[in-house]
């Protein structure tokens, strides 16, 4: 009878064992992303940065993000602040989070140990446009949030058309940087940023007012005067399509919203909704589920 009870006992450890481990396999396949961290040297220092990719291959047709991240962020907070990764999960990108030194970026007059250090994120972001996308196979875009807005218009100045389209979440350029030449850029705001003002005459501690900023590309592009407009119960995107330099300026402001990253609430879409359209060309839509 013992002998039959410990039979009995093995046997279902046995069969548990064999469902964990067909759990864990079904699991594994069923797996849509995976992250990475890679590492390089740039300027002297060992740079890293953190890839979200499809387990599929990525088509050529779809597009590299890189992100920016705010200073201080952690890769965690910026990921789930930004809300990107669903079109990973359905194949449609890839998102590359560079490391900033300090979790910060130089984006010159500012921000944290990247700017006091005078680190080259500059020289960093041309080689790892490089060594993501060897032979520009893809689309590749950039998004910065604020410290890392500010570094994304730098990009612009100082390295413009590594980049195939910008977008700026609450952020404007630092004095000295001055865009020359056309691109395609998208300006995130709020009417209540503290930072950031839309218009001359509004409160914000950054130059120009990002309405100003908007003109001066808009000049660069070759922009007609005619717009589109598309107005939410909280924001309103303003898009010039027909530039002659063949590049597209868009203007997107929430009505509240102060300098966070712009998230969905109710009707009105968030800020990588409004991205992802702007660099696709697609129609705003709710984040893929």
């Amino acid at each position: 009878m013992k002998r039959k009870l410990i039979l009995a006992v093995a046997f279902i450890c046995t069969l548990t064992a064999a469902f964990f481990a067909a759990t864990n396999i079904i699991h594994a396949l069923e797996r849509q992303t995976y992250t990475a961290t890679y590492s390089m040297q740039s300027g002297g220092l060992n740079r890293t940065y953190k890839v979200i990719a499809p387990v599929a291959t990525l088509p050529n047709s779809a597009p590299i993000i890189v992100v920016l991240s705010g200073i201080a962020a952690s890769f965690d907070q910026e990921v789930q602040r930004d809300r990107f990764v669903p079109f990973v999960s359905k194949g449609r990108a890839e998102l590359v989070y560079p490391d900033g030194i300090g979790k910060s970026w130089n984006a010159i007059g500012c921000c944290g140990r990247a700017g006091g250090e005078n680190v080259d994120d500059i020289g960093f972001l041309t080689a790892l446009v490089a060594r993501v996308d060897p032979g520009h196979q893809h689309p590749i875009y950039l998004v910065g949030y604020s410290n890392g807005g500010r570094m994304a218009y730098r990009m612009a100045c100082n390295a413009p058309g590594l980049f195939d389209g910008t977008a700026v979440v609450k952020a404007m350029p630092m004095p000295g940087c001055v865009v020359t030449r056309p691109l395609t850029l998208l300006q995130i705001d709020a009417l209540d940023d503290p930072d950031v003002a839309i218009a001359p005459g509004d409160p914000g501690r950054e130059t120009p007012p990002a309405s100003v900023e908007i003109g001066l590309v808009r000049d660069i592009d070759g922009c007609a005067q005619h717009s589109v407009a598309s107005p939410y119960p909280a924001m309103t995107t303003t898009m010039w399509n027909t530039c002659t330099s063949g590049n597209r300026v868009g203007f997107a402001v929430w009505n509240v919203g102060g300098h966070n990253f712009p998230p969905p609430k109710g009707m009105t879409p968030g800020a990588s909704s409004v991205i992802w359209a702007f660099f696709t060309s697609t129609a705003i839509a709710p984040l893929p589920r």
